[in-house]
């Protein structure tokens, strides 16, 4: 398996909101869909697509780190949320995008960046 470092892109941001109410926008299907735009979960995918993606949790450590898959017409990605109290009342938001390791063989097709 291989992974290319250019494929990663990790953010940090300090939110005034408390872990555990961010835990629950990150968590909760209602609080997920209204900021990613209800994703199809699929593995209850019985209504139309509103958008061209597929989320699915992979792992989730309560009020500390959420991890999804993310699968589009072209790549799959993971996603993951870290979650930190700051010591302020708020929060340390950490969110790590990345390609998803695909085999050595190369059988999937290439991805291209945008120039």
């Amino acid at each position: 398996m291989t992974r290319n470092p250019e494929t990663r892109i990790s953010l940090t941001y300090e939110l005034d909101a408390a872990p555990t109410k961010v835990w629950r926008a990150l968590t909760v299907p209602e609080y997920v869909s209204q900021w990613l735009g209800n994703p199809v979960d699929s593995n209850n995918d019985d209504g139309p697509r509103e958008n061209n993606f597929e989320l699915r949790l992979i792992s989730a450590e309560p009020d500390t780190r959420v991890r999804y898959s993310i699968k589009d017409d072209e790549a799959v990605s993971t996603v993951t949320f870290q979650i930190d109290a700051n010591g302020n009342g708020g929060t340390t938001f950490r969110i790590v995008h990345e390609q998803a390791m695909i085999a050595a063989n190369g059988n999937l097709p290439v991805l291209r960046q945008a120039a």
